[in-house]
């Protein structure tokens, strides 16, 4: 009695004000204020969002790892894993495309690199002469620039792990995936009941992470806080204003990739535009926040399954397919940086040169499978190259604005890529257990 009254009088604190929208908004303001009129004070706070971030991509390669090795182990066991491997094979090559073919349209049609004042050609010019130092400590070193038409190639031939316990202590995540994939398939073909416990330990895994994800979210106001300040802090007002109408013919683009996948998804899970937008909000948050698709890949997942009703099997396939291997927002970002690039150097733009820039950005952005920061931008060389247009002459343009851009694009890749899951999935037929720790974590 004595033990329950003492419990009776403790107050019944609730964190659950730190997941709503006007913490995270708080939140934003706060890191915007700290990034634009307090650099230092960024600065010092920087360890707690590399902390945060740290924290989130713990977690990625156990869910890749186990969330694909059995649900491609669990399709190939079913009977619908014919019908699903041709919805890949169909949906994947149409939407990358697609949207690369949309981007450079957009791009050609608005002309960010097009009929340029003197005074801005004379700041980007400027940046480029004095840009080697910076250019240098992003890089760690030089770039080798003659060596970019062969990226593409060792890119395929570096797929396969040789060691994946090597893969895995690098976080090298292109490898980790393409051992999952074999190894689901192989598990899936041995049809016995000797698998079924591999299958549940798996399980295990991907819901024990999961519930560490979900913790983490209640350390996202602070996360996002010290990530937003420091990326405001380095960003300068001139390269802003410089490259002013390429950024926002991107961000345009973006905005309506992102649209028009939300319209996708609303249509696929037969609900409300309203009800999708509160759906995507962690996903969106996270990758805004972080600038990491890996890390956002267990919110988009939860977000698709528990929220949007799709069929986890195939979610739990698809998603991660499709955000590692697709690479929808580098796709946009190299068919609209090559279109400005074109543009700046007054080249003629015919129907040769723009199939070019949509195969090569749709080659280009897978290849960013497993690249990072600014190295990703580095594999504009292979849509460059086949045009005769030099890398090292404008990478640094795109590098001083990548903190601008990079929020974006990480957003487009991962709100893209559960658009193209929602094509792919179907819709939960039979009602979630109560006590599972899918609902728990929910």
């Amino acid at each position: 009695m004595t033990t329950y009254l003492k419990k009776s009088r403790l107050p019944n604190i609730s964190l659950e004000w730190l997941r709503s929208p006007w913490c995270i908004l708080v939140s934003v303001v706060l890191g915007v204020y700290l990034g634009t009129s307090l650099p230092a004070v960024a600065e010092a706070i920087a360890p707690i969002g590399n902390l945060y971030l740290g924290l989130l991509k713990m977690c990625v390669l156990p869910i890749l790892l186990s969330a694909i090795s059995n649900s491609i182990g669990r399709l190939m066991q079913s009977h619908d894993a014919k019908q699903y491997v041709q919805r890949i094979l169909i949906v994947f090559p149409v939407a990358m495309f697609g949207m690369s073919a949309l981007a450079a349209i957009v791009a050609i049609l608005t002309g960010p690199g097009r009929n340029l004042s003197a005074a801005t050609l004379e700041n980007l010019g400027g940046l480029v002469n004095q840009s080697s130092i910076d250019l240098e400590m992003s890089l760690t070193g030089p770039i080798p620039v003659e060596e970019s038409g062969t990226n593409l190639a060792s890119f395929i031939l570096n797929m396969v792990p040789e060691n994946i316990f090597l893969a895995l202590s690098e976080g090298q995540t292109l490898k980790v995936l393409i051992f999952a994939i074999v190894f689901g398939i192989s598990l899936g073909l041995i049809k016995n009941a000797n698998t079924e416990p591999l299958f549940n330990i798996l399980d295990s895994i991907y819901s024990a992470f999961n519930q560490v994800i979900h913790w983490l979210t209640y350390l996202l106001p602070f996360g996002l806080c010290s990530l937003l300040a420091v990326q405001l802090s380095r960003i300068g007002l001139d390269v802003l204003l410089s490259m002013v109408n390429f950024v926002v013919v991107t961000l345009v683009i973006f905005a309506a990739v992102y649209v028009l996948g939300t319209f996708i998804i609303s249509w696929r899970a037969k609900r409300s535009l309203l009800a999708v937008l509160r759906a995507q909000k962690d996903p969106t948050i996270l990758a805004l926040a972080t600038t990491s698709s890996l890390a956002c890949l267990p919110a988009a997942i939860t977000s698709l399954h528990e929220d949007l009703n799709f069929d986890r099997q195939t979610t739990d396939l698809v998603t991660p397919l499709s955000i590692t291997l697709c690479r929808f927002g580098s796709i946009i970002y190299f068919a609209a940086a090559t279109v400005f690039v074109v543009q700046l150097y007054q080249k003629p733009l015919d129907f040769g040169t723009l199939i070019i820039i949509i195969v090569g950005s749709v080659f280009a952005g897978m290849a960013t499978s497993g690249v990072t920061g600014i190295l990703t931008l580095t594999m504009l060389g292979l849509v460059l190259d086949p045009l005769k247009l030099p890398l090292d002459a404008v990478l640094v343009l795109f590098v001083a604005i990548d903190p601008i851009i990079n929020p974006f694009r990480t957003l487009s890749i991962v709100q893209t890529g559960m658009a193209t899951t929602a094509m792919i999935a179907n819709i939960q037929t039979e009602p979630r257990p109560e006590g599972s720790p899918l609902n728990q974590s929910a």
